[in-house]
């Protein structure tokens, strides 16, 4: 199941700065964000409460610091950041302080 996560948190973080990307280009590119997130949350097993809001922004925040990312020549660098998100996310999960 950890690699499924991990996984899914890879293909946010190419996702996102994909998107940026063609958005910095002038493209509008909303139509091509994932709903990966919730099911992110669901298999790390972070219950839906109150403040949604503030977790995906915190998701959000940590797939940010991704998009410096170069995994064109190797994505050990991609894989190690998406471990630290999802470690981050499971701190989440048991502080339940969003």
């Amino acid at each position: 199941m950890k690699t499924s996560i991990l996984t899914l948190i890879e293909d946010n973080i190419v996702n996102l700065k994909l998107v940026s990307t063609l958005e910095d280009l002038g493209i509008d590119a909303s139509l091509y964000n994932l709903n990966s997130p919730s099911v992110v949350f669901e298999l790390i097993g972070i219950e839906c409460f109150e403040n949604r809001d503030k977790l995906y922004k915190k998701y959000f925040d940590l797939l940010e610091q991704g998009k410096t990312i170069d995994f064109t020549t190797s994505k050990e660098e991609l894989k190690l950041f998406a471990v630290k998100v999802y470690e981050e996310m499971l701190n989440v999960k048991f502080e339940q302080k969003i």
